[in-house]
């Protein structure tokens, strides 16, 4: 009952925690969740205590796969060489240089732990990112960089915490064999990956093709999807994480068109975005539910860590010698992804000098900029924690984890730092910094959406002059086609439009779209009058609502465009 209680406080906390962004939205939402983590946490005087396989299975999988499945596949393909060199290589590189600097602040923490912390802390989170910049700022491109960077680098990072915590349990660490055994993890985690959602998507084509398609049976059986890859390759001593990765971009490059209905697509949307909102939220407030405890314990961990202090003031010197370190590991992290960006760009342009293609460097200017925008936002987050508090309790019977608590503390101090800075600098950072390519999208869109014009109106065409003249409803149905033909028609650019009749084209239809918004508003509120007078039934008062919010959704997105 106690644990059932616990989880009710934590869910409603998040839902409180999206309220108050609403009102408060210069705060980032993450911040607001700790700080009412952390405002529970010391009023109840009650810690959780957390279970580390329970806590990694039940957050990582499904948040991995969430990202995995929404990824734009296109871009993944078109940055991968770039996203790679940040998830894994500068992973690599911050575990070797963080972990020996960790290991030189805190001689009396074993290099192993020092090395999980430091696989704890090499990967960002594009959630709490997103968060800082206010909804807009951030290039696309580098938007996109950013969040491919953290779908894979949760991956690398927590299959490198797994090796150190084996280094740590037993002891000895081989060069060899955890080569060998990282090419089994990520091998085999990637091909049970795939696997499983083969199975699944061949088990549910055949259901649907006999029976017909269930919504919440096909979106309850794909959020199970991350938690079978999980257990199964972990069930092999293969990376469950890196299962849970290949399912979702597995996922993510199979059609869901061919086998979904249009319901299941939109019920599958609005269910993962609510999962994940929740997820990330609990483990935000769970940070700050963590943060008293520590605290009132930091005296205790600052002796676990070798901090000298002593006499009457022994709280706030061990609080502080632990915070004076907490910024160190803040300025050695975002130091090395400063070098290991500036590296990959000098690189690239030399790369790019000897084919021949001389890739445009741009203003000094814009790319220190660029390089500052990347290093603050290396923002650690819910893969970070969920990290840190799945280290082992024990080495074995009686021998507690060395620096647990130190590297629980360091870690905490780590996201919180991280989150205010990006919160400070991220916006003043982005203001006018532009990337090649950003407006590649939209124009792609635009593209796209002439092109579906197009393929509208010639299969109208075709059924227009399919009519038999001697149909009872000839008339009709030729007036409604050509009506939807003149509709389509303003949505085509000609080539050889001027550039002027473009823009008021888009104008045009823009203004058509906020017409047709408010008229589908004014709907609504008719619709809702009728249902208060109880003109209309419950059912229908449902069917309908959810016609106009698609509508609205759709209208809106047409406006902005």
């Amino acid at each position: 009952m106690e644990t059932m209680t616990a989880v009710l406080i934590l869910l409603l906390t998040v839902a409180v925690s999206g309220v108050i962004s609403r009102f408060v939205t210069r705060v980032p939402q993450p911040l607001i969740q700790v700080a009412l983590g952390a405002a529970l946490g010391w009023a109840s005087g009650v810690p959780i205590v957390l279970n580390p396989d329970l806590f990694l299975l039940v957050f990582i999988p499904p948040l991995l796969f969430l990202d995995a499945w929404r990824f734009p596949a296109t871009e993944l393909r078109r940055l991968g060489g770039i996203i790679l060199t940040l998830a894994v290589g500068l992973v690599v590189f911050t575990v070797v240089g963080a972990g020996h600097v960790i290991h030189w602040l805190l001689p009396a923490i074993p290099l192993s732990t020092a090395f999980a912390l430091a696989a704890v802390l090499s990967p960002t989170d594009a959630v709490a990112v997103s968060g800082m910049t206010g909804g807009g700022g951030m290039p696309r491109r580098l938007k996109h960089i950013l969040e491919g960077e953290a779908l894979l680098n949760d991956a690398s990072g927590l299959v490198c915490l797994q090796f150190a915590v084996t280094a740590a349990l037993t002891g000895t660490f081989s060069i060899g064999a955890a080569t060998a055994a990282f090419l089994w993890a990520a091998g085999g985690g990637l091909l049970v990956g795939l696997v499983v959602v083969a199975a699944v998507r061949l088990a549910q084509g055949w259901i649907v093709r006999a029976r017909g398609d269930s919504p919440g049976a096909t979106i309850l059986t794909m959020l199970l999807v991350p938690l079978a890859a999980y257990l199964a390759a972990e069930h092999l001593d293969m990376s469950g994480i890196l299962a849970a990765v290949a399912a979702g971009m597995t996922l993510n490059l199979l059609p869901l068109e061919e086998s979904g209905e249009v319901a299941t697509r939109l019920q599958g949307t609005a269910v993962g975005d609510m999962i994940q909102f929740t997820l990330n939220g609990v483990i935000f407030v769970l940070l700050g539910w963590q943060l008293p405890g520590i605290l009132v314990q930091a005296p205790m961990i600052a002796m676990q860590a070798g901090a000298p202090h002593t006499g009457p003031m022994e709280t706030q010197v061990g609080l502080g010698w632990l915070g004076l370190h907490v910024l160190i590991i803040c300025g050695a992290l975002m130091g090395l992804r400063v070098v290991w960006v500036w590296l990959s760009l000098a690189i690239g342009r030399v790369l790019g000098r000897r084919r021949g293609r001389g890739r445009p460097g741009g203003p000094s200017g814009s790319i220190r900029r660029l390089i500052g925008v990347t290093a603050v936002a290396g923002v650690r987050g819910a893969v970070t924690l969920a990290g840190v508090l799945s280290l082992p309790q024990w080495l074995r019977e009686g021998v507690p984890f060395p620096g647990r608590d130190v590297a629980i503390f360091l870690a905490s101090g780590v996201i919180l730092v991280s989150l205010l800075l990006a919160s400070l600098t991220l916006p003043w950072l982005l203001r006018g910094l532009n990337m090649p390519e950003e407006d590649a999208a939209v124009e792609e869109e635009r593209v796209a959406e002439a092109a579906l014009a197009r393929a509208a109106l010639r299969r109208l065409e075709q059924a227009h002059h399919a009519v038999s003249p001697a149909a009872s409803e000839a008339d009709l149905y030729i007036e409604a086609a050509l009506r939807l033909m003149e509709f389509y028609r303003r949505q085509v650019e000609d080539p050889d439009m001027p550039v002027g009749a473009r823009a008021q084209n888009r104008r045009r239809l823009a203004i058509e779209a906020e017409l047709r918004l408010a008229a589908v508003r004014a709907k609504r509120d008719e619709l809702a009058r009728l249902h208060r007078t109880h003109a209309i039934s419950d059912e229908t008062w449902r069917r309908m609502m959810h016609s106009l919010d698609m509508m609205e959704a759709s209208l809106g997105r047409s406006r902005v465009l």
